[in-house]
C-alpha cells in the first residue's frame, strides 16, 4: 500500500506541474494572489485561536493560583484548629485528671505551719479581719444606749 501512495503522490504532482505550466500568466498570477489571501487567513484564523487558546490558559492559571492561594489558606485554618483542638483537649485533660488537693498540699502545710508574731511575739496569727457576730437586737440596744 505504500508503493501505491507514494505512486499516487508522484502521479498527482507530475499532473500539477504540468497542468501548471499550461495555465496562461494572467490565470497563475490569479491563483497566486488567491492562495496568499487564504493563506492570509488561515494564517490570521490560527492566530486568533492561538491567542484565544492562550487566554483560556492565563484564565486556568489565574484559577489555579486563586485555588492554591484558597488551599494554603484553609490548611493554615486546618493546623489553627488542629492546634486548638489539642490546648482544648490539654486543658480539659488537666482540668479533669489532675489531683489540685494534692498539688496544693504543700501549700497548705506551709500556711498552716507559719506563725505570725505580734508585737508581743507571741506565736498568734495575725488576722488582718476580724468578724464580730452580732444580730439585729443586739445593734439596737448599743445604739440605744449610746444615746
Amino acid at each position: 500500500m505504500s508503493k501505491k501512495l507514494f505512486f499516487g503522490a508522484l502521479l498527482g504532482s507530475a499532473m500539477t506541474g504540468a497542468a501548471w505550466l499550461s495555465l496562461p500568466d494572467k490565470k497563475k498570477k490569479d491563483l497566486k494572489t488567491q492562495l496568499r489571501q487564504r493563506t492570509g487567513a488561515v494564517m490570521d484564523a490560527a492566530t486568533d485561536y492561538a491567542l484565544d487558546a492562550l487566554d483560556i490558559v492565563d484564565a486556568k492559571l489565574a484559577e489555579s493560583e486563586m485555588d492554591d492561594k484558597f488551599n494554603r489558606f484553609t490548611d493554615g485554618a486546618k493546623k489553627v484548629k488542629k492546634a486548638a483542638t489539642e490546648k482544648a483537649g490539654q486543658v480539659a485533660d488537666h482540668l479533669t485528671n489532675d489531683d489540685f488537693d494534692e498539688q496544693t498540699a504543700d501549700i497548705r502545710a506551709e500556711l498552716a505551719a507559719a506563725n505570725h508574731p505580734d508585737d508581743n511575739d507571741d506565736p498568734v496569727v495575725d488576722d488582718d479581719i476580724v468578724i464580730d457576730t452580732t444580730t439585729d437586737d443586739d445593734s439596737e440596744d448599743q445604739h440605744s444606749d449610746e444615746k
